[in-house]
């Protein structure tokens, strides 16, 4: 699966710097809280921490992150991914990915960050 990802994700009018995250229109309405992924201090090596931690997990260990500068919350499970936002009443997750295509989609961000570094 191929993502859209942004060094602007919100269309601010006269950024100065270089905000990684997924461009906001191309989201659909399930999956729109992942816009708050973005954040202007992603590195490959700290999405390559997320993609090692996520692939250590066994058994019923869950692995746990917190986007910084954010309340999007990231819960990793062996063979499912929960998205939360934290400011959010409810106590379900706002959506659930396949391990699988969460990999993916943290590899082709860490490729994106990388290339626009």
């Amino acid at each position: 699966m191929k993502y859209q990802f942004s060094l602007n994700p919100y269309r601010q009018k006269n950024i100065s710097f270089k905000f990684f995250g997924v461009d906001v229109e191309a989201l659909s309405p399930e999956e729109s809280v992942l816009i708050n992924i973005s954040w202007w201090g992603w590195t490959p090596e700290e999405l390559q921490l997320i993609i090692d931690e996520s692939k250590a997990v066994v058994g019923n260990q869950r692995y746990t992150y917190i986007v910084e500068a954010s309340d999007f919350i990231i819960d990793v499970y062996i063979d499912e991914v929960l998205f939360f936002d934290a400011f959010s009443k409810q106590q379900e997750p706002e959506f659930t990915w396949p391990f699988d295509k969460f990999i993916d989609f943290i590899e082709q961000f860490k490729a994106f960050v990388a290339e626009n570094r």
